[in-house]
């Protein structure tokens, strides 16, 4: 026993030795005995104090930490502590304390005590336990001990603790042990590393953040796990480094990259470029057991090197981080991880930036990296999905414009990219977007990415001519586009354009392929600029495909944008935005592309069909180049005006055919083909027909006839010519039960007989005037102020003697009777008829004049016409 260097001191101690159930005596001297020592006599001053605490109160205070009472407990631990850690004791040697206290109360502390977890039921006194080896692993004296594999063994259950003050204590006692007892937690690293992952998942951030950091020191211990390595990296490891790059604190994330750069700087440090084989790990595992050392005991190579380019790719996935401070922290890691290993790899020149640091070392495992994220890119959850295309989008950031990694992967790329553009998830869609527009600027000149994408897009590739899949790939060719130099567009222009003109996309009737279409459009009009005068085929494609978006489905809403590609084709061809002029030059190309050959008569059997909703929209667009070309035209209005035709392509040619008339720029350039325009294509149209197609048919034919009379482009000779096969079908539908159709049946007879004065036999005029008087009888007032204008002219549209007689005593008879109309318009109408019917037989409407007079409600209009047949 040594000398104690107080006598109360020594009372003290002896009281904590004999006084086993007294409690409170425990208690006084474990109060004095800390005073003693750094309060009142500052004892552990002494220098006898380190001898007398080897032989008595190191033994005495251990008795007390493993004491029933909780109170006794809980301050011998605190004392011991106080002790150790005191400046004071920093050349005293522990060791003996720490291998006592570890294979004693440390282990029996968490020993498991069924149905209790632990031997040590009280949670403040277990976090004291981690505690006080935290404070002799620490300590100078204590470099090498047998106690750190028994230490291990008890963190390995202490990390199983609730407390999460026990979790966090556990976490930095395997740091401060790692510097010390690396060989041991290497040896125990497949049971710490299972409960550190289960942690992983704890509520507290900051217990989450520790345990990153301490499964990163585990992994990094004495060269790494040797035993089972690629079991523990898989199974273990490498999910939960995966799942923490989704932790949602940002602390936890920057400690993921602490821990991946620990895990990374042993691996890189070890493994060559050329060495890190996916299959090397089960080549090495199997020769070590063919030499007879399974752990790997004979040898410090690390058995990492299979897993870099996972390891790398989370690194890569914290680079884009949305905090900015993570994300450089995980930039500057990177930078600092292309220093580790051989000089003969990364060659950096001087001066050299992180960036530049970071992407010779990426470029190494560029294609390992890429498959890993290629396989994440199609994960079940979108989550995933998402950071996996940032990450890609990253990793082809730190790509050298010099390298051959990128080039090299490119067809991978691009089919990735070209399925993940379509996900369901908008987050996902724009992720993949952004990774094409990189993919696009990190090409620079090059148009390699649009060489592979092109073909997927005009058919060459078997099988990829779905929609869904040709919308993929429009739209990453668009986010290419967008991120390209000009010059890289330029040299494929002609592919470019081809492509997008091509069959299986403009007759798609698929909104979403036509709206990638569109997109993709804008894209590469934006960048050729003026590099395509008018006349060329890049010219002639473009403006193919905005005639198809024109005609597609007005529900799509996708004519404005098409309208503003057209403006800006015309911007670009040197039209100076004018397209009208545009058109006029393109307008035959276009027409033959619709017909698909030239001069070849086509008929398109469905209203729907979108060749025939093109060339709609063509006609539409062009304006007065339409009219200027309509020769190259006109057989495609005949040969679907048949009547044997489809009614709905019929419908929607007659609907063309009549707004294109309407147009007085257009109209001007037509008067030569008004012939076969009335003879051959509207007149068969209006012969009346039963059903309610026909009927449509018929209205929208009579609509286009009477636009045609209308407009200045028809001569009396062709009048003349067309009037004999006309009249009678005009006469026919005065009777039609559609009310517009009947009053456009009056204008156009009265145009007609305005254009023919005094033309008509007395045939026709026979035939026709029991008709339009009817038509004063209709119950439209439209088609009865259609027929007083059209009864007017037709007086005047025969010699006056083809009118003498029962025909004029019947005319003024019905006419005399609706001049007694309720409605004073309608009076007066009929009084103008009759004004013209005084020129053709004076008498005769004088005397039915005078002989109605006193049967009128008002006899104005009656006095009127007598005074008028008087003059």
């Amino acid at each position: 026993m040594s000398t104690p260097p107080t006598t109360t001191l020594h009372k003290d101690v002896r009281t904590l030795t004999i006084s086993s159930n007294d409690m409170i005596a425990k208690k006084r001297a474990l109060i004095n005995v800390s005073k003693l020592l750094f309060d009142r006599d500052k004892v552990v001053a002494d220098p006898q104090f380190g001898a007398y605490f080897s032989s008595d109160a190191h033994p005495a205070l251990l008795r007390c930490v493993t004491d029933p009472k909780e109170k006794i407990r809980d301050l011998s631990l605190q004392l011991l502590i106080k002790v150790v850690s005191c400046e004071e004791m920093k050349a005293f040697d522990f060791n003996a304390l720490l291998s006592d206290f570890t294979s004693g109360p440390f282990k029996r502390g968490f020993a498991n005590a069924s149905p209790k977890p632990f031997e040590e039921p009280a949670e403040e006194i277990r976090l004291l336990l981690v505690k006080l080896v935290v404070a002799l692993v620490v300590h100078p004296s204590v470099q090498s001990s047998d106690s750190f594999s028994s230490i291990c063994e008890g963190l390995a259950r202490a990390l199983s603790d609730n407390f999460p003050e026990v979790k966090r204590e556990c976490c930095l006692l395997i740091a401060k042990l790692s510097k010390k007892g690396a060989k041991a937690i290497r040896m125990h690293a497949e049971s710490l590393i299972k409960q550190l992952n289960s942690n992983l998942n704890h509520q507290h951030s900051k217990t989450r953040q520790m345990t990153v950091k301490a499964i990163g020191f585990v992994l990094a211990a004495d060269g790494g796990v040797t035993t089972a390595p690629e079991k523990l990296m898989i199974e273990t490891v490498l999910p939960s480094l995966k799942k923490t790059t989704f932790d949602q604190i940002p602390t936890v994330r920057k400690a993921l990259v602490s821990c991946l750069g620990r895990v990374l700087s042993l691996a890189l440090a070890s493994t060559d470029e050329g060495e890190a084989d996916p299959d090397a790990m089960v080549v090495d595992a199997e020769s070590r057991m063919r030499e007879g050392d399974p752990e790997g005991e004979g040898e410090s190579k690390c058995a990492y090197g299979p897993f870099i380019p996972t390891l790398i790719s989370f690194l890569l996935s914290i680079c884009c981080d949305e905090v900015a401070d993570v994300a450089g922290v995980a930039r500057a890691e990177l930078a600092s991880l292309a220093q580790v290993g051989d000089e003969s790899v990364f060659k950096f020149a001087e001066g050299a930036t992180d960036q530049e640091k970071a992407t010779r070392l990426v470029a190494a495992y560029f294609e390992k990296i890429l498959l890993l994220l290629v396989a994440d890119a199609s994960h079940w959850t979108s989550g995933q999905r998402e950071k996996s295309l940032n990450t890609m989008t990253t990793l082809i950031e730190y790509t050298d414009a010099g390298d051959t990694s990128l080039f090299s992967n490119l067809e991978v790329v691009v089919a990735c990219l070209s399925s993940a553009i379509g996900d369901d998830e908008e987050a996902v869609s724009k992720s993949t977007e952004r990774c094409a527009t990189t993919l696009g600027s990190k090409l620079g000149k090059s148009s390699a990415a649009l060489e592979i994408l092109l073909p997927r897009i005009d058919g060459s590739i078997s099988g990829m001519n779905t929609p869904e899949k040709l919308v993929g790939s429009l739209l990453i060719l668009s986010a290419i586009l967008n991120g390209s130099e000009t010059q890289s567009v330029v040299a494929v222009a002609g592919k470019i354009s081809s492509a997008l003109a091509s069959a299986s996309i403009l007759e798609s009737p698929d909104r979403y392929l036509l709206e990638a279409l569109l997109a993709a459009l804008q894209s590469f009009t934006s960048k050729i600029s003026s590099q395509y005068p008018q006349g060329t085929d890049v010219t002639l494609n473009l403006l193919l495909s905005c005639v198809y978006l024109l005609g597609a489905d007005v529900n799509f809403d996708l004519r404005d944008g098409a309208r503003e590609a057209v403006e800006e084709i015309a911007g670009c061809c040197g039209c100076g935005g004018d397209i009208g002029r545009l058109f006029d030059g393109e307008f035959v190309r276009l027409v033959d592309r619709l017909r698909g050959e030239p001069e070849h008569t086509v008929v398109w059997s469905n209203g729907s069909d979108p060749n025939l909703r093109a060339f709609d929209a063509l006609m539409r667009i062009s304006g007065e180049a339409g009219g200027k070309h309509f020769a190259s035209v006109i057989d495609i209005f005949e040969s679907h005006m048949n009547v044997e035709n489809e009614p709905d392509s019929r419908l929607v040619m007659m609907a063309l055919l009549e707004s294109v008339l309407n147009d007085k720029k257009v109209a001007k350039y037509v008067k030569g083909f008004t012939s076969k325009l009335i003879n051959d294509v509207v007149a068969p149209n209006i012969v009346w027909r039963a059903g309610g197609v026909a009927s449509t048919i018929r209205k929208v034919s009579i609509a286009c006839l009477f636009t045609i009379l209308k407009s200045d482009t028809v001569d009396t000779q062709t009048l003349f010519m067309a009037a004999p096969k006309l009249l009678p079908i005009l006469k026919t539908n005065l009777g039609d039960y559609d009310a517009s159709s009947r009053q456009l049946c009056c204008l156009s007879l009265g145009i007609i007989f305005a254009g023919l004065p005094g033309g008509l036999g007395m045939e026709p005029v026979h035939h026709l005037y029991p008709d339009l008087l009817k038509c004063l009888d209709d119950s439209s007032d439209d088609v009865r102020f259609a027929a007083c204008g059209t009864l007017k002219v037709f007086l005047k549209s025969a010699p006056a003697e083809h009118f003498k007689g029962t025909l004029m005593d019947y005319l003024c008879d019905q006419l005399l009777i609706h001049m007694d109309d309720p409605d004073p318009v309608i009076q007066r109408s009929v009084f103008d008829i009759l004004a013209v019917a005084v020129e053709v037989d004076r008498a005769v409407v004088k005397k039915k004049a005078t002989s109605t007079r006193n049967s009128h409600r008002d006899v104005r209009l009656c006095d009127a016409l007598i005074k008028l047949c008087g003059e």
